[in-house]
């Protein structure tokens, strides 16, 4: 009588008596007559119960509505979200419920697709992760699964590493060749050891054994959704977003570094974004929940710069009136960021190295040695090699600073961003004032784009603040920009509009390439709706 049913809905009669009971009471083999319904199914031990509530949600398998999304099989086991009989609801205090970190629409941006040859599988992980407002969707041909990866928004992919027509590990070498950022774990009822090693060296975030423990993994989901927003939250599009080859490889260099308790060196003309990476690095690190010290060793004269960063000791000179603590004793175990260290004199360089080579020091006038496990992050505007060279710097603390060093190239090396980043700081001033200016023209747009930026994105950020407010209609136009960018006597050369022309016109076809001509799919890449990319794809001659 089961023939006919979908995969899930086969699978509950034959495993749970309750549910094959509502089935038999429709009296139909017609799986719409009960698609009403999910047949919620768990297992404790040899025990299992079922009850049928209004459907409530439905998966999007490969992108398509079916009815067989309306059957909720979950994935069971002692960790189950839902318990057996008598114990349904989800604990409000357990691992599992929504973390109050990030607002709850920033949760449904967090997509991901489960990859395995088993529908029932993957509409049962579906149906799990949609009960914690995460995005779902799900392929079952490993050929198919590249290509979906590149034209759709993927954060992260459940993949079995057993597979038809392709290997779990070959797939996954093929995923991240497509999106480097897409994080990966491996499922499986038959991994060896051989296969998780070249998982992890593949670049797989974790491995699971079936029958799958759903509470840890949903738990090391929530996780990895925490960070990917935290990152974006922090990198203000400055980094995360940014879909340059140099600023990818930082990216992806910055979620290896940020785990470990290496030191940093971030090096960057001034408006780069330094301070926004420090941030990014202590807060996916494993002490973003301990003290983030600032200090910039500029702006602090050097007769004070070592009380402020090791503290001193009552009556240890004329105005030390009480015992003060230092930036190391304040920040414990979490990180001391150094900004702008270039600028520190000699004396203090000594005194900091001792703190990287025997993790101790002591307060001024003081005699107790105080141990210091904060991680050191620094940060310079300046050429630190030929400082050494004029002997302004020391070359043992840059040889100890450098363990790792992470360069944030100007605007003007990635002027791919330069448009992007300017809509976005626009939509925000949008955002805070109030006010509808929603383009920018395109005379404007190649302005911006052969602009040599000398400060960098914080100078785009201040005029699109400036432009927000002073803009009176919808569209910037060359007349609302400040002298400096544009003057009536020396208007827009037409080379550069032609440049920018034919770097928008190679954007606009790599985007469609990707999206394989789905125009929903290339707005989105763009960050543009899609009437917009209508009009562009128009003007360029792109669409035939």
């Amino acid at each position: 009588m089961y023939a006919t049913l979908n995969p899930s809905a086969s699978f509950a009669a034959s495993c749970c008596p309750a549910a094959k009971s509502v089935m038999d009471a429709t009296r139909h083999t017609n799986t719409t007559i009960i698609a009403s319904f999910f047949i919620r199914a768990s297992f404790l031990d040899t025990k299992c119960s079922a009850r049928s509530v209004p459907t409530q949600k439905t998966v999007n398998p490969d992108g398509y509505n079916d009815s067989i999304a309306h059957y909720h099989i979950p994935l069971t086991g002692k960790n189950s979200p839902r318990r057996a009989h008598g114990g349904e609801n989800i604990p409000k205090e357990n691992n599992l419920t929504k973390s109050d970190s990030l607002p709850y629409t920033a949760y449904m941006k967090y997509k991901v697709m489960i990859i395995d040859d088993e529908k029932s599988v993957c509409l049962s992980l579906c149906e799990i992760l949609q009960e914690f407002d995460y995005e779902t969707c799900f392929c079952m041909d490993p050929l198919q699964a590249p290509g979906r990866l590149a034209s759709e928004s993927i954060n992260l992919v459940l993949l079995d590493i057993r597979m038809p027509q392709l290997s779990g590990v070959e797939l996954l070498r093929k995923l991240k060749q497509v999106s480097p950022e897409t994080a990966v774990i491996i499922i499986s009822g038959y991994a060896s050891v051989e296969d998780a090693v070249k998982a992890m060296r593949y670049g797989a975030v974790n491995l699971y054994q079936k029958p799958i423990d759903i509470s840890k993994l949903v738990d090391e989901i929530n996780q990895l959704r925490d960070a990917t927003f935290k990152i974006k939250r922090l990198a203000d599009h400055v980094v995360y977003e940014s879909p340059t080859p140099c600023m990818r490889n930082l990216r992806e260099k910055i979620e290896k570094v940020a785990p470990t308790p290496a030191t940093v060196l971030i090096t960057g003309e001034s408006g780069t974004g330094k301070e926004v990476v420090a941030r990014m690095l202590h807060m996916i690190s494993t002490q973003d929940k301990k003290p983030l010290v600032t200090v910039n060793c500029a702006a602090i004269p050097d007769t004070l710069l070592e009380s402020y960063m090791f503290g001193h000791e009552k009556g240890s000179f004329t105005d030390a009136k009480e015992m003060h603590k230092g930036i190391f004793e304040t920040a414990g175990d979490g990180t001391v960021f150094l900004d702008e260290i270039g600028d520190m004199s000699m004396e203090s360089q000594a005194k900091l190295l001792r703190v990287l080579q025997e993790h101790t020091f002591s307060r001024i006038g003081g005699t107790q040695e105080i141990e210091s496990n904060a991680r050191i992050i620094a940060a310079t505007n300046t050429d630190l090699l030929s400082a050494i060279d004029q002997k302004l710097f020391r070359a043992d603390l840059f040889y100890r600073l450098s363990v790792i060093t992470l360069r944030i190239p100007p605007l003007r090396e990635r002027r791919e961003d330069i448009i992007p980043l300017a809509h976005h700081f626009l939509g925000y001033y949008n955002a805070n004032y109030g006010k509808r200016v929603k383009r920018l023209s395109d005379e404007v747009q190649a302005m911006l784009y052969n602009h040599t930026w000398p400060g960098n994105v914080r100078e785009l950020k201040n005029l699109m603040e400036r432009l927000c407010i002073f803009c009176n209609s919808e569209t910037v136009t060359l007349g609302d920009l400040p002298e400096q960018y544009y003057s009536r006597e020396n208007p827009v050369n037409d080379g550069l509009v032609s440049k920018y022309d034919e770097m928008t016109k190679n954007i606009l076809v790599e985007a469609m390439e990707l999206s394989h001509g789905v125009k929903t799919n290339a707005a989105k890449m763009l960050g543009i709706d899609r009437k917009t990319l209508n009009t562009k794809l128009r003007k360029y001659g792109i669409e035939k």
